[in-house]
């Protein structure tokens, strides 16, 4: 209960400017994404964003990699006749260390850089709408989802390093265990994404 308290005390009080209220990401076409892996009609695409200006693009925080997280970019599409499910707590970070990592939620990522002062971009010329810090990243999360026939999911995963010296999305794998059939828990995986795929075409 405490935990939940102090992430809506952080809502209301964390500073709101225009830098904030940043476009989400512009969905392409499931085959145009350099790192992908497709199972028995469902395909995962991921886009690794491995430096500070990446991210600020998207979430206006200067210095998000700098302090050792790492967002990535999750694409689902379901190409089947079946609802599907993602389960996002059994997704993995293979690093080239051997480590494995699992992700951080989005409120955790925005408790930390705001008890360090966030670093925001400037705000846009004539930019009123405003929202906080901690929808702008709750908002674009990727969490446990169903996925429609024919359809697509799409949201972020941190990932955290406490070397910030270093590149933690380079030479590192997406692992994906499953997404399962609702109702059957038919599994449909595992899915490895090889992230470098994406890194050279930048």
């Amino acid at each position: 209960m405490k935990i939940v308290s102090c992430l809506f005390l952080l809502l209301l009080q964390a500073p709101q400017t225009a830098g904030d209220n940043i476009k989400s990401v512009e969905l392409r076409p499931i085959e145009s994404y350099p790192a992908q892996a497709s199972v028995d009609g469902v395909t995962i695409a991921a886009t690794p964003y491995s430096t500070d200006a990446e991210s600020a693009t998207v979430f206006g925080v200067r210095n998000l990699n700098s302090r050792g997280f790492f967002p990535v970019h999750v694409v689902i599409k379901n190409e089947t006749s079946s609802h599907l499910t993602i389960s996002t707590r059994n997704v993995l970070l293979f690093t080239p260390d051997g480590d494995q990592l699992y992700s951080t939620p989005a409120a955790i990522v925005v408790d930390n850089i705001s008890r360090a002062g966030l670093t925001r971009r400037e705000p846009a010329q004539g930019t009123s709408n405003r929202i906080s810090p901690l929808m702008n990243f709750t908002g674009k999360e990727l969490v446990t989802a169903s996925i429609d026939p024919g359809g697509k999911v799409d949201g972020f995963l941190f990932f955290f390093t406490d070397n910030r010296r270093r590149n933690l999305l380079a030479g590192s794998s997406l692992y994906i265990p499953r997404v399962e059939e609702e109702g059957t828990k038919k599994p449909f995986g595992p899915f490895t994404i090889r992230l470098d795929q994406a890194l050279k075409d930048k």
